[in-house]
């Protein structure tokens, strides 16, 4: 993947794990991801000291997908239950999107849209083979990170003066524009990011081929397709202004591909609606 980013552009995304105004609690996570010897005990004794953090954690762990939901309260009880790596890559993927300088009504609108990315891409799970719901939701959770990291690049601090025109952009449209103006699109911006930051294949590759379905990464085809189809399904059926994913004859043919029917969407349409309340508490913490 490193060879697809323009030199200038990967070296100014690398920077971003240094920034100045990186939280010394986000520092210290990151580290733990590099560090093959951290314990359970080192990232209880980090999070534990964001007592927002450990809230999110405990939410995102109670989501169905994970089978848990409402059984766990504590990191100690998230980490006995779903595992040390899978609490450590959910601790990054909640506090990663308040580590850059943008503002907080765009960031929410972006969390808002990739939570109910997370929420589709889980559900879609259970029918597409080799597609692990807690890897599903933890990669639909961050599809959209390349957009946070483009807009905190400083060298180009007035791509958020243009934040409108690129919330009306879909698709095609965004990527191309994003090429023009960055040497890279937001899926290789925010691939290239997780895998700076020691994230696994099965979450970067996903994060990568979001908008372009791929049957080269074989091994991780059923989450690679899962997140498509989350990304697609979602802009059909609860549209939002930062939602830049289309509903194509491309997506709807990988969706019948995959065993789904047409008359699945409304089931998951319905699910959608569901969900909107555990979706503001969330944003309450």
């Amino acid at each position: 993947m490193v060879s697809t980013l323009h030199a200038e552009t990967r070296n100014e995304i690398k920077k971003l794990k240094e920034i100045p105004t990186l939280p010394i609690i986000i520092t210290k996570i990151i580290r733990i991801l590099h560090d093959e010897k951290a314990s359970v005990q080192d990232l209880v004794e980090i999070i534990t000291h964001d007592q927002s953090l450990v809230s999110r954690i405990v939410a995102v762990a109670n989501t169905p997908f994970f089978g848990c939901r409402g059984k766990i309260n504590s990191i100690d009880q998230a980490i006995l239950m779903l595992g040390f790596d899978l609490v450590k890559s959910i601790a990054v993927s909640v506090s990663i999107f308040s580590i850059f300088p943008v503002p907080y009504s765009v960031m929410k609108r972006m969390w808002s849209h990739s939570y109910k990315a997370a929420l589709l891409a889980g559900i879609l799970s259970l029918k597409i083979p080799d597609a692990h719901n807690g890897v599903c939701f933890l990669a639909g959770l961050l599809h959209d990170i390349g957009r946070v990291v483009l807009l905190s690049l400083q060298k180009y601090r007035y791509y958020k003066d243009k934040l409108q025109t690129m919330s009306s952009m879909k698709s095609n449209n965004l990527l191309l524009w994003e090429k023009e103006i960055f040497k890279c699109t937001h899926p290789e911006a925010g691939g290239f990011f997780l895998e700076d930051l020691s994230f696994p294949p099965e979450i970067f590759l996903p994060v990568y081929h979001h908008h372009n379905h791929s049957v080269e990464e074989i091994k991780y085809s059923g989450v690679i397709t899962d997140v498509f189809l989350a990304e697609g399904l979602l802009s059909r059926i609860t549209p939002d202004s930062l939602s830049d994913g289309e509903w194509t004859a491309d997506v709807e043919r990988v969706f019948i591909e995959n065993g789904f029917s047409m008359s699945d969407i409304d089931e998951y349409a319905l699910f959608m609606i569901k969900q909107e309340h555990h979706i503001e508490s969330f944003f309450k913490l």
